[in-house]
């Protein structure tokens, strides 16, 4: 259960669940109450992979959805997976608590020392992977991650630039014209790759693009499909600013 809230390719989630019973399953298997339950948990949880991370009320209720899910899913949870799904539960919470605290504004919660701290932080996603892998094989739940392959170079002036782009699904984002919608473009490529721009290369870059990308232009980029010239304006921008590329 996997999330990649632009982002991010972000963390795997999840909330304080309820106490084993006595009576807990050893080990789940197929069509059982445990993995009738994690199919709705990943798919409300997948559902926040399509959220418009612009949108507060929607990434609370869909985050509120997703955490009630998971909580139904760890009171049933086999005493081979508990533990772990408890894990996972915790980090969402966490993460709830956190975005609840930056207004949901994921671009605030990413500048956050500790929404850094928790977006840098592996073992978040080891413990969703290990919880995909269960129901996977317990279950028989498809846990496969549908992308989309994107051509992750360009030649500018015979010098091959990484694609710079922010992987987010098909979600498209109102960044608004002109600065502004350069300046969340930014926001948006430090969030998805972890890089951190300077304000010398931040205004550097703005001054580069200003007049040669619309806002719907870069809504395309983010989307992961970006026109052959934006991608060229990008990553001239990076060349002229001397900004190294963050895949």
């Amino acid at each position: 259960m996997k999330k990649n809230f632009a982002l991010l390719s972000l963390v795997a989630l999840g909330i304080a669940a309820c106490g084993s019973s006595d009576d807990q399953e050893a080990t789940a298997s197929e069509g059982d109450e445990f993995c009738r339950l994690a199919q709705v948990a990943k798919d409300d949880n997948d559902a926040l992979d399509t959220v418009d991370v612009t949108d507060a009320d929607a990434v609370r209720l869909q985050l509120s959805t997703a955490i009630d899910s998971l909580t139904a899913m760890a009171a049933k949870a086999p005493k081979d997976i508990i533990d772990t799904v408890n894990e996972l539960l915790d980090n969402e919470e966490t993460l709830e608590g956190l975005l609840q605290d930056n207004d949901y504004n994921f671009v605030k919660f990413a500048a956050s020392d500790e929404g850094k701290t928790m977006i840098e932080d592996d073992s978040i996603s080891e413990v969703g992977d290990e919880v995909d892998a269960y129901i996977s094989d317990k279950c028989g739940i498809d846990v496969t991650e549908e992308t989309t392959a994107v051509d992750d170079t360009i030649a500018v002036d015979n010098t091959v630039i990484p694609d710079i782009t922010v992987p987010t699904g098909d979600t498209i984002f109102d960044l608004g014209e002109g600065e502004e919608a350069i300046n969340q473009f930014l926001d948006f490529y430090e969030l998805g790759t972890g890089a951190s721009l300077t304000d010398d290369e931040r205004t550097c870059i703005v001054s580069n693009l200003v007049d040669k990308v619309t806002g719907a232009d870069l809504n395309q980029a983010i989307s992961g499909q970006p026109t052959e010239e934006v991608q060229l304006a990008l990553g001239q921008a990076f060349i002229d600013c001397d900004v190294a590329v963050e895949s």
